[in-house]
């Protein structure tokens, strides 16, 4: 049974299947292959070869009278130009000081009143700007989920306690 697409039994209407130049080249796959050139004998006739030139697997031993390859020099850069001293920058600007620590300068006194650390709490579960009354302390919970970030004005880097009679984020050793 032959295929249908090279078929000429139309089991469906007369009307083309596949459309345009696709059309086309399906015909042309149908057509019957051109017949191969044949010998006095009635044999195929071998096909042309090509010449193929050796290809080396190895690559030549180096000779032990050669030396061995040198690189360049290394270039060296020109020196840049001296220009002025960067200008002095005020406290608390450009890079933190080499004594830089992660942590609140002075406690950020909240306005809740407070006697003893316990009486204090974060504001909110993860990253607590503020620390403020227990009764509106909003602390984690085991379901809560917290980024990976650490910020240094949070409950992250600083204690939430009672400082001078109100809650307040302290940095530590104050």
């Amino acid at each position: 049974m032959s295929s249908w697409a090279c078929s000429s039994e139309r089991p469906y209407p007369a009307r083309p299947l596949v459309p345009g130049p696709l059309a086309l080249l399906l015909a042309l796959g149908c057509a019957a292959p051109a017949p191969l050139p044949e010998t006095a004998g009635g044999t195929p006739a071998p096909l042309p070869t090509v010449p193929v030139a050796p290809v080396a697997t190895a690559p030549p031993e180096p000779s032990a009278a050669a030396p061995p390859p040198t690189l360049p020099a290394r270039a060296t850069l020109p020196e840049p130009p001296e220009s002025e001293p960067p200008p002095e920058l005020p406290p608390g600007a450009g890079s933190p000081p080499l004594g830089f620590r992660c942590q609140l300068r002075t406690p950020a006194v909240s306005e809740d009143p407070c006697r003893t650390d316990a009486d204090c709490g974060p504001s909110a579960p993860c990253h607590a700007p503020a620390c403020v009354a227990r009764d509106k302390s909003r602390p984690p919970t085991p379901d809560t989920r917290c980024t990976m970030s650490y910020e240094c004005h949070t409950a992250d880097a600083n204690r939430c306690g009672c400082y001078q009679g109100r809650c307040a984020l302290v940095p530590p050793g104050s």
